[in-house]
């Protein structure tokens, strides 16, 4: 691993010794979960705008994201993004296999 230093606000620094406590983890630790968790969020959101400007395929949104094509789909349903591909198909689809 590579450490990083930054500097936080108290307020923030006040609600990671929350999260140590209730974690039961140490600070390192909280912190590497808290970034892996952002880091995965942002990358949903970066494919997920991708595909709503209709820039990169479903697939690649998925891949983007590091998620299944399933999960893309279901992503791209929840926030109102047309990918062509609609919920009976994937039922037809899921039921041919």
């Amino acid at each position: 691993m590579k450490p990083v230093t930054t500097r936080i606000p108290e307020d923030d620094e006040e609600a990671l010794t929350e999260l140590e406590a209730e974690m039961s983890a140490d600070r390192s630790e909280v912190l590497r979960r808290l970034i892996r968790q952002g880091l995965t969020d942002w990358r949903k959101e970066r494919a997920l705008e991708q595909l709503r400007q209709q820039s990169i395929t479903l697939r690649k949104a998925a891949e983007l994201a590091d998620i299944s094509y399933v999960e893309m789909l279901t992503l791209a349903a929840e926030e109102g993004i047309d990918v062509g591909y609609t919920a009976d198909d994937l039922d037809r689809d899921l039921n041919r296999i």
